[in-house]
C-alpha cells in the first residue's frame, strides 16, 4: 500500500506539470515520427553529379542520359578535365562525377571490354555506397543491353543465350577524401561538433536560471548594464569551449589519425561563431525559463533532434517537408559538415562564408532578444519592489 500510495503520488504530480507530461509521453512519439519521416525514402537519392566525356558518343550520351534518368543521380554539369572535377568536388559543388573514356565506342564495337569511371566523395559514406551500388545497377544493366545486341547480331544466336556472354561494358569507381573507408573519419569528427554543442548548450542554457534561483539576479542588474551582462557570459563560454573544441580536435588528429588537410583558422572561425550563435539561444531559454531543470528540459528538446536533422547522418539534399525546414533552422547543422570537410576536403575560409553568416544571423538575432529580455525583467523587478515599498 506504500509503494501504491508513492506511485500515485507521482502519478498526480506528472499530471499536474503538464511540461514534464509532454516531455515524458508525447516527446518521444513525436521523435519517433520526425526520424521516421526523415527516413522514409529509404535511400540517398538527387546526388549532383558531374560528367567529364572524353568520347562525346552517342553512347556515351545514352549513358549519360540513364544516370540522369536515375533518382539516384542528378547530372548538374559538365567538365573537361579530372582537375575541374576535383576542384568543384572540394568546393561541394557536386557529390560523384561520372568519366567516360575516349576510346569507349571503339572498343565497344570492337567486342573489346570498356571501362566506365565513377569518382565520389567519400568523405560522406552514405553518398558513397550509395552511388557505388547505383552505378554498378545502371552499367549492369546498360552492358546486358549492349551485350544482347552485338552477340546477337554477330552470332545469329538468340537474346538469351547471348546474356551469357561476357559484358562489355564494366566501371570502377575512385573514392576520394576517405579512399579505405574509414568510419572514423567519417563519424567521430560529427561528434565532435555534437559534443562541442551539448557543452556549450547545456551550461549556458542553465546560466541565469542559475542567478535568479541565487536571488544574484538582481545584484547582478544594479551593477551590470543588460548588454554587459550578455557578453560577459558570452565571453566566458567562448573561450573555455574554444579550448575544449580544440583540445578535442587535437585528441582526433593526434590519437585516431583523422587526416586533417583544411585551414586551421577557418575551422576557429567556425568554431567561435557556432559558440556564440548556440550561447546566444542558450541564454535566450535560460531568461525565458524559471528554474535550472527547466532549462535543462528545454534545451534537451533541441539538442536530441540536432544530431540526426543536421544532415550528419542523412544528407540535407535528402531531406523533405518538415525535416528540411528543422536542418535548415538547427545552428548544428552549420558546423557538424564544415568541420569534416575542412578536415578531409581541405576546405578553406572562402567555401564557408554562408555557413558563418548563417550563424552570425542567429546570433544578431538571438542576442538582442536576450538583451532586451533582460532589461524587462529588471524593469518588473524594479516595479514589484517599488510596490512593495
Amino acid at each position: 500500500m506504500i509503494i501504491k500510495s508513492l506511485a500515485i503520488r507521482e502519478w498526480q504530480y506528472i499530471l499536474r506539470n503538464k511540461r514534464l507530461f509532454l516531455i515524458m509521453c508525447v516527446m518521444p512519439t513525436v521523435y519517433i515520427l520526425l526520424f521516421g519521416y526523415m527516413y522514409i525514402d529509404h535511400t540517398v537519392n538527387n546526388i549532383s553529379t558531374v560528367v567529364l566525356d572524353y568520347s562525346n558518343t552517342g553512347i556515351s550520351r545514352s549513358i549519360i542520359q540513364s544516370f540522369d534518368d536515375s533518382d539516384r543521380f542528378d547530372v548538374k554539369g559538365y567538365v573537361h578535365s579530372e582537375e575541374e572535377i576535383r576542384e568543384a568536388m572540394g568546393k561541394r559543388e557536386y557529390v560523384a562525377a561520372l568519366i567516360l573514356p575516349g576510346d569507349l565506342e571503339q572498343n565497344l564495337k570492337k567486342g573489346t571490354s570498356s571501362e566506365v569511371l565513377v569518382v565520389v566523395n567519400g568523405s560522406n559514406m552514405l553518398f558513397s555506397n550509395s552511388v557505388m551500388s547505383s552505378a554498378n545497377e545502371i552499367i549492369s544493366t546498360i552492358s546486358a543491353g549492349i551485350s544482347t545486341k552485338m552477340v546477337g547480331s554477330k552470332q545469329g544466336i538468340s537474346a538469351e543465350a547471348a546474356m551469357g556472354e561476357s559484358l562489355p561494358l564494366s566501371f570502377r569507381t575512385k573514392i576520394w577524401y576517405n579512399p579505405t573507408f574509414n568510419y572514423t573519419n567519417f563519424l567521430l569528427l560529427g561528434l565532435m561538433a555534437t559534443a562541442i554543442q551539448q557543452m556549450v548548450f547545456l551550461y549556458v542554457a542553465v546560466s541565469f536560471c542559475r542567478e535568479k534561483e541565487l536571488n544574484l539576479f538582481g545584484s547582478l542588474l544594479k551593477e551590470y548594464k543588460p548588454y554587459q551582462l550578455v557578453a560577459g557570459k558570452i565571453a566566458a563560454y567562448l573561450l573555455i569551449n574554444l579550448l575544449s573544441a580544440n583540445l578535442v580536435l587535437s585528441v582526433c588528429i593526434f590519437i585516431y589519425k583523422i587526416p586533417f588537410r583544411g585551414s586551421l583558422l577557418a575551422l576557429e572561425l567556425l568554431y567561435a561563431t557556432f559558440i556564440i550563435a548556440i550561447s546566444g539561444l542558450g541564454i535566450f531559454l535560460s531568461l525565458i525559463c524559471k528554474s535550472e531543470l527547466e532549462a535543462t528540459q528545454l534545451s534537451m528538446l533541441v539538442a536530441v533532434p540536432s544530431f540526426l536533422f543536421s544532415g550528419f547522418t542523412w544528407p540535407s539534399s535528402s531531406m523533405h517537408g518538415i525535416a528540411k525546414i528543422l536542418n535548415i533552422i538547427l545552428p548544428l547543422t552549420y558546423l557538424v559538415n564544415d568541420v569534416r570537410n575542412i578536415a578531409l576536403l581541405g576546405i578553406g575560409l572562402k567555401d564557408m562564408y554562408g555557413s558563418i553568416l548563417v550563424l552570425m544571423g542567429m546570433a544578431a538575432v538571438f542576442l538582442p532578444v536576450s538583451t532586451w529580455l533582460i532589461k524587462k525583467q529588471a524593469k518588473n523587478n524594479s516595479e514589484n519592489k517599488t510596490g512593495l515599498i
